[in-house]
């Protein structure tokens, strides 16, 4: 490709900058965006990463200072700390946002718990895929990173969070708290993939809430990607199942609530409908196995959005909400189970956790950084 390294100094996330005209891209342009070199966080899950990855800081590698000239730790017993950090952390969502090549976050004060919100609380955090249809103003759909907003990065958020970089001694007593806490809301399967491999594992234990808010450009695990589509390094198969393999290792998780997000559709007198995406949603469906995996929750919601015109409307709503509820319960009976159960279903082709793990590492470089609420379309 004639300047394509002067392509990629100038701006290495416009899709459209050096194809104007939209036609498809050169083999090594999609190569680079299939391999995660263009737009991912820089982490490494390589079979020799563990031995070149920086480890996370571990505060009790060394004998924590004894504090003896800090009031804080010598007036205050350690009850009353507890409450304050808390206070400081509080019952807040945590939208996790991918930006350049960096995973951060958005805290929100409302950590509403209601599957139909989808991040409406926060306008500038959804994932361009998940607000293109609408026209959202401020988000750019030619774009390669998932969160594009305008705005994002004057909303990005590490207030609360510096308390724990006032000394070791407070991040080993309050680092569990900050995420035990919070009800961390993801939208990007590898914004999250990328986040559960650079937090510590023992922080990670300790989240308790999640919710998935996830929109379908296709089908999972049935066939139907597009290698050169934009989104075949956004939504394929392997993403697909290494996510749930990431959820599934979270040991502490006790609340999962998953949203899937339809998009739009509009329907004729006839009876037909187009657009927005389509799911079978059966438990014995391909795209469900991975999910399988989950364990040990307490609490399961499943939620299906999509907003319809009067005739869709009319002729999706009972189905969906018929099919909604039964996958709700089917799901919340293997997701509620006790840990350590093997899931059994007929007929499903079952990828296990640990093989997709091990298919995605043995990619060399390798790196990555129910209610049913159908409204007016």
């Amino acid at each position: 490709m004639r300047h394509f390294d002067a392509w990629l100094l100038r701006d290495p996330y416009s899709i459209f900058h050096y194809y104007s005209t939209g036609r498809r891209w050169q083999e090594t342009v999609r190569d680079l965006i299939q391999e995660r070199k263009i737009c991912a966080p820089s982490v490494d899950i390589s079979p020799h990463a563990s031995s070149t990855s920086p480890k996370p800081v571990d505060p009790y590698a060394q004998p924590l200072a004894s504090q003896s000239d800090s009031l804080f730790f010598r007036k205050l017993p350690a009850e009353i700390r507890l409450v304050i950090y808390n206070y400081a952390f509080g019952d807040e969502a945590i939208h996790l946002v991918q930006l350049k090549g960096k995973i951060r976050h958005v805290r929100c004060k409302h950590p509403s718990s209601s599957l139909d919100r989808n991040r409406c609380c926060c306008p500038v955090t959804p994932a361009r895929w998940r607000v293109q249809d609408n026209g959202a103003a401020g988000h750019s759909d030619i774009m390669l990173y998932p969160h594009t907003h305008t705005s994002l990065p004057s909303s990005l958020s590490n207030s609360s969070v510096a308390l724990l970089r006032t000394c070791r001694a407070i991040y080993a007593e309050a680092a569990d708290i900050l995420y035990a806490n919070a009800v961390f809301d993801v939208d990007d399967l590898h914004t999250f993939i990328a986040f559960s491999l650079i937090v510590c594992p023992e922080r990670l234990r300790s989240i308790k809430r999640l919710t998935i808010q996830w929109t379908p450009i296709w089908q999972p695990m049935a066939g139907q990607e597009h290698k050169s589509s934009i989104y075949s390094h956004t939504h394929n198969d392997n993403l697909w199942a290494l996510f749930w393999t990431r959820i599934a290792a979270l040991r502490g998780l006790k609340q999962l609530h998953l949203s899937l997000d339809l998009g739009r559709f509009s329907g004729n007198a006839m009876g037909g409908v187009i657009g927005g995406k389509r799911l079978r949603l059966a438990i014995d469906e391909p795209w469900v196995s991975p999910m399988l995996c989950v364990r040990g929750l307490t609490s399961f919601e499943l939620g299906i959005t999509a907003r319809c015109d009067a005739y869709a409307k009319r002729i999706m709503e009972q189905d969906l909400c018929r099919d909604a509820v039964a996958l709700r319960d089917a799901l919340r009976e293997y997701m509620c189970s006790p840990r350590g159960q093997i899931p059994i279903v007929p007929s499903v082709p079952m990828k296990t956790a640990s093989g997709v793990e091990g298919e995605m590492l043995n990619l060399p470089g390798k790196k990555l950084q129910p209610r049913l609420a159908i409204t007016a379309a």
